[in-house]
């Protein structure tokens, strides 16, 4: 059960309690990138309700006064890791989607960008996770956000499905469809492991059979979509 101060800043930090920071990495205090890696790992391990700010304080090195200082409370802390591990998932991408000349070359990006983000930052993937299966309101609202955002992967993939299939490099699809189906290819595989190194013989040397299922799901994809 979690600690019922979690969500209650201290008194003498009423005043003085400092807004949510903002999202960018680069323009976090040291303290509060501590704050923000431990909180990441107590969320993603151990889910909202059954994390405890006293081991988030704990595992960054403060008090949780000092905790209390920067983040009021557990829900706000939450919801700006949260929101913060989906703009580190749009910024990975970097600019290898939207300055992609082709639509292979595009939906290449995009797959290679997807799994390479899995893949390295396991404690991000498994926030979101928790968060869906907790049928949390966060999930939606980031989701919205990046559909309607310029630049923002799912949204250049939409753009470039729609293009795409005026064009007739590829069939008439919807796009929405298609990039449940890519993330969805993208993700099983890392969320299913165990299952996944019985089943596949060529798992057990993993870093080896993500490249390779990568180019298999880019094929599998790319293939599909051609004009019939």
């Amino acid at each position: 059960m979690s600690d019922a101060s979690d969500n209650i800043a201290p008194d003498n930090a009423e005043g003085d309690a400092k807004p949510s920071p903002s999202f960018d990495v680069s323009e976090y205090s040291e303290t509060e990138q501590q704050i923000f890696d431990a909180a990441l790992a107590e969320f993603a391990r151990k889910g909202k309700d059954g994390a405890r700010m006293q081991s988030i304080a704990d595992a960054a090195g403060i008090n949780k006064a000092m905790l209390h200082y920067y983040f009021r409370g557990k829900d706000q802390l939450y919801a700006d890791v949260f929101r913060h591990t989906m703009q580190r998932f749009m910024d990975s991408f970097g600019a290898s989607l939207t300055e992609a000349p082709t639509f292979a070359k595009t939906l290449r990006a995009f797959i290679e960008g997807y799994v390479s983000f899995v893949r390295d930052n396991e404690l991000c993937v498994r926030l979101i996770v928790s968060e869906n299966l907790a049928g949390g309101t966060l999930v939606a609202e980031n989701v919205r956000r990046m559909k309607t955002t310029e630049g923002a992967p799912p949204r250049v993939m939409v753009d470039r499905i729609r293009a795409a299939v005026e064009d007739g490099d590829i069939r008439p699809v919807d796009p929405d469809h298609t990039i449940l189906s890519i993330v969805s290819t993208c993700i099983f595989f890392f969320a299913m492991r165990p299952t996944v190194e019985v089943l596949h013989e060529d798992a057990g040397n993993w870093d080896a059979f993500v490249t390779s299922r990568t180019e298999h799901i880019f094929e599998l994809i790319y293939r599909g979509l051609a004009p019939r």
